[in-house]
């Protein structure tokens, strides 16, 4: 598959402040990335300079043109001011390419067909702001599949989301991964990356490990970065890391 981004010996962050340092890796097209670490490691900035909004502080990002991408942000950034409903939400990107105009009809159609996979159907005509955080991550996403990229960034997907819903949820977006899109999926639920993603990127004192799923479950590369035992668990051909001595 061509080469979606490459990292040589960058330095990512912001202004002064470096974030990751030395990072170098190659991610191709189609590649399913589960980005794991503490809160404040730098999975955001790297998110970031994937999407071309941060220029690195050192080294070398190269990022091939051509292919769209596609944020899906937490459900708490998203702005609650203007009373648009989720309907209204999801056509935001279609109607930013007309300048504010009419939705074209093929977009119309995907807006439809994004608002039924991502389960807001139903919702579509109430406001954003009256809806629940677990919905509006929906929306979120939906917004997203009615862009039809090639590349989705999904931060913390699940956040708010009960159990059938993020059961959903996560089909979705197997599929995305299955159907040749490149997904990169930010969460802090251990297993979710550890089932969807094939490969995963380890965020830890500014640097960066890439391997494989496979094998971070079956090393002790968790314990490294976040400094506490796991118990590691597979069932029905899932795999399940919790902090020894959860309850």
């Amino acid at each position: 598959m061509p080469t979606l981004i490459q990292f040589d010996k960058a330095s990512l962050g912001y202004g002064s402040s470096t974030v990751l340092r030395d990072v170098s890796l190659r991610i191709d097209e189609g590649e399913s990335v589960g980005l794991v670490g503490p809160n404040g490691c730098g999975k955001t900035t790297f998110l970031r300079t994937v999407l071309g909004l941060l220029p690195p502080l050192a080294g070398r990002v190269d990022r091939r043109a051509g292919p769209r991408f596609a944020y899906v942000p937490q459900a708490e950034e998203m702005n609650l001011l203007w009373p648009l409903t989720v309907k209204d939400v999801v056509e935001l990107p279609a109607r930013a390419k007309r300048w504010g105009g009419r939705v074209a009809a093929a977009d119309a159609r995907r807006v439809g067909e994004a608002l039924a996979r991502a389960g807001v159907e139903p919702i579509a005509d109430q406001l954003l702001r009256e809806v629940s955080g677990g919905q509006r991550q929906r929306t979120a996403l939906a917004q997203a599949l009615a862009q039809a990229p090639d590349v989705y960034l999904l931060d913390e997907p699940t956040k708010g989301l009960d159990v059938v819903a993020e059961r959903d949820l996560l089909g979705l977006v197997a599929g995305l991964s299955e159907g040749g899109q490149t997904v990169f999926l930010v969460s802090h639920s251990l297993h979710i990356p550890l089932n969807l993603s094939k490969r995963i990127l380890l965020f830890h004192q500014g640097a960066v490990i890439s391997s494989t799923a496979e094998e971070i479950y079956r090393s002790k590369r968790l314990e490294e970065v976040y400094g506490v035992p796991f118990v590691h668990m597979e069932q029905n051909g899932h795999r399940w890391v919790v902090p020894e001595g959860a309850r």
